[in-house]
């Protein structure tokens, strides 16, 4: 039987990496690519559906070929088993709209962003019944992508990593214990098969606590970054907003620690204790100092940011479990103000 191809949803620098590292497989799985926009499906079709990646910014570049293409909104009704979305959060929602039909119990859809609360809202929205959703896989990036041309990305250097698991718990999907589709183990083990990935597989648990670690960090980060205009590394050097950061980092210890997943682990208090959450913020800001936040190019460029799945949703967390978020709140709404400021989404 041949294996079912693995579509993915996001042509940006993650997306246009993925494929690309997939395709390059030394047994190259079937890769679907879906777009949205007509203008750039007649760019990838000019191509001859080629994506190239570049290893290092001055260093070797490959492409690779072979891929399908399908332009969003054709009525397509072919079941898809495996789904890679990599737009952005704040996006998930609208992009698998036009595309829920075609997700059923035997479908894995693996979340490659930034932030928490995605896969709540698709299922209140789009598969409110547990017994015909799909499997859920989350992953976390850490590596450095950027695209220097539309399905042209450079990778910038080779020490980060992936790390994927099946969602489970808390509501989310089915239970971890659960046992696993055929389409879920196909969709990790490509991954994690792929060399220049260097993707690993956790549990479910684990993966979550990794999840957020990153998010208390992105909480500061991101919305601060966007709002001051500078990049990561100014916050280091900024006194005054230290008082706001370290406000921001107790309210997020105190949710983290209460959360219902993690009350069966007693290191989660001790991981996420006030003191755990600047330690790794710091040493976040120290490695990324000169990068621009997503959240500030989200501004530059008027799009939308992921505030609501950052910020908003220590916020909605913070709601549920009787802690008053009141920093994080304000930084939410900043956001949402300058964003509005900046006109309508372009």
């Amino acid at each position: 039987m041949a294996p079912p191809p693995i579509h993915i949803l996001g042509l940006g620098s993650i997306g246009t990496f993925i494929a690309h590292s997939l395709r390059s497989l030394p047994t190259r799985p079937p890769v679907t690519l879906l777009l949205h926009r007509p203008g750039l499906y007649d760019q990838l079709v000019a191509r001859q559906g080629n994506l190239r990646l570049q290893i290092g910014e001055s260093g070797p570049s490959a492409e690779q070929g072979g891929f399908d293409v399908e332009l969003l909104g054709q009525q397509e009704s072919t079941p898809i088993q495996c789904l890679i979305v990599t737009v952005k959060a704040s996006a998930t929602l609208a992009a698998l709209q036009s595309i829920h039909h075609r997700l059923n119990r035997q479908s894995t859809v693996c979340l490659l962003q930034n932030g928490l609360g995605q896969i709540e809202q698709l299922n209140a929205q789009l598969f409110p019944h547990p017994d015909t959703r799909p499997t859920y896989i989350s992953g976390i990036m850490r590596l450095g992508v950027y695209l220097r041309a539309p399905f042209d990305a450079v990778l910038a250097g080779m020490t980060g990593s992936v790390t994927v698991g099946i969602v489970g718990g808390h509501g989310a999907a089915r239970s971890a214990e659960s046992s696993e589709s055929a389409s879920t183990r196909y969709l990790l083990d490509r991954l994690t098969e792929s060399p220049i990935l260097s993707c690993t597989e956790a549990p479910w648990t684990e993966l979550f606590q990794a999840q957020l670690l990153k998010l208390s960090a992105n909480c500061i980060i991101n919305p601060l970054t966007a709002l001051l205009d500078v990049r990561n590394g100014a916050l280091l050097h900024n006194l005054e907003v230290l008082p706001l950061q370290r406000q921001l980092l107790h309210e997020v210890s105190q949710v983290f620690q209460r959360l219902p997943a993690l009350q069966s682990h007693p290191d989660a208090q001790q991981q996420f204790s006030s003191a755990s959450l600047e330690a790794s913020l710091v040493s976040v800001i120290q490695q990324t100092a000169s990068n621009s936040s997503s959240m500030r190019e989200d501004l530059h460029k008027g799009r939308a940011t992921e505030i609501e799945f950052i910020n908003g949703w220590v916020v909605q967390q913070g709601e549920k479990l009787g802690v008053d978020c009141s920093a994080n709140r304000l930084l939410r709404q900043l956001i949402r103000a300058k964003r509005s400021s900046a006109g309508p989404e372009g």
